[in-house]
């Protein structure tokens, strides 16, 4: 990816690299961004904001982005199918085990369709339609159509 014209990479990770970082009830995601970056790209993101070339919304952006990517779907989203597998992991865990979803050989985009898939089949049929509504619903900060205007932290403090 290009950061302020200097490319960077987080290289392809399994869905079990990002649930350790994601799956935590205080999600600290420098970890992912920097944090999933070799040393010498972290240098240059580090080097980019000590020098104010990447300021924090850029860098808020950045981070929602890489949610974006390696989930497939709106970050908003992806934070919540992952907040709800932690919450109810004793069941949603045991489903996922029984369908054997290993996280450790698959990308966290498909981890997260069979998480989704699963719950759905699993609810009631009345409040699909409602789960899916709240769950693709845009925080009131964010627009859908745009670059989410609240921050990461902020989101953060109300998912938990």
């Amino acid at each position: 990816m290009d950061v302020k014209g200097q490319d960077v990479v987080i290289p392809p990770l399994p869905a079990a690299d990002w649930l350790i970082v994601l799956m935590v009830e205080n999600v600290d995601l420098d970890n992912i961004f920097p944090g999933f970056l070799s040393p010498e790209d972290e240098d240059v993101v580090d080097d980019l904001l000590m020098t104010g070339q990447l300021n924090v919304e850029e860098y808020e952006d950045i981070l929602l982005s890489v949610i974006e990517t390696v989930s497939a779907r709106n970050w908003w989203v992806a934070f919540r199918l992952i907040e709800m597998a932690r919450t109810s992991w004793d069941v949603l865990g045991a489903e996922m085990a029984l369908r054997a979803v290993d996280a450790t050989k698959i990308s966290l985009s498909a981890w997260l369709d069979v998480l989704l898939l699963l719950t759905l089949r699993n609810m009631d049929p009345d409040k699909v339609q409602m789960f899916t509504m709240k769950l693709e619903a845009p925080p009131p900060e964010a627009e859908a159509d745009a670059e989410p205007q609240m921050s990461v932290s902020d989101f953060m403090s109300m998912a938990g």
